[in-house]
């Protein structure tokens, strides 16, 4: 009778190398969260493209982190809710900025960009250099076979 070996084991061990391999590691331990206390909010009207509803309308928010003194203002759609939450991830990003400094998420992504092209640029030019040596081979192979 045939054994029939379970394959999922084995495929669930090799899942995290598989994933590391192309996942670089961001760290979010240490973003700041907000507190609902530390926030000064103001909903203001808008500006820009529109017209007159678009300036009428009191759908701009103004976030402001009283310890800091970090602010943003978010009127990237019609909904005050969502400027809200919007304006409140912004606020996170540039809180964690000044706190963290190198170690932000964001200054973490900017390395993981960097080192990813700096990859990149360094295959390609292995590439070019071995079709230039295989090139070369083939051209002194091509000089001997006529001098004999």
């Amino acid at each position: 009778m045939l054994s029939v070996r379970p394959v999922l084991p084995s495929l669930l061990r090799s899942l995290p190398s598989i994933l590391s391999r192309h996942k670089s590691h961001i760290d979010k331990s240490s973003v700041p969260r907000l507190d609902q206390a530390d926030l000064q909010e103001k909903v203001t009207l808008g500006s820009g493209p529109g017209g007159q509803a678009v300036n009428k309308t009191a759908n701009a928010v103004f976030l402001k982190h009283l310890p800091t003194g970090l602010w943003v203002k978010c009127h990237q759609t019609r909904s005050v809710e969502m400027n809200r939450k919007i304006a409140k991830q912004l606020l996170v990003i540039k809180l964690d900025n000044l706190v963290n400094g190198e170690n932000s998420v964001e200054n973490q992504k900017k390395t993981n960009e960097k080192i990813k092209l700096e990859r990149k640029k360094e295959k390609t030019r292995l590439k070019y250099e071995q079709r230039k040596l295989e090139s070369l081979k083939e051209q002194s192979e091509g000089q001997d076979g006529e001098i004999s």
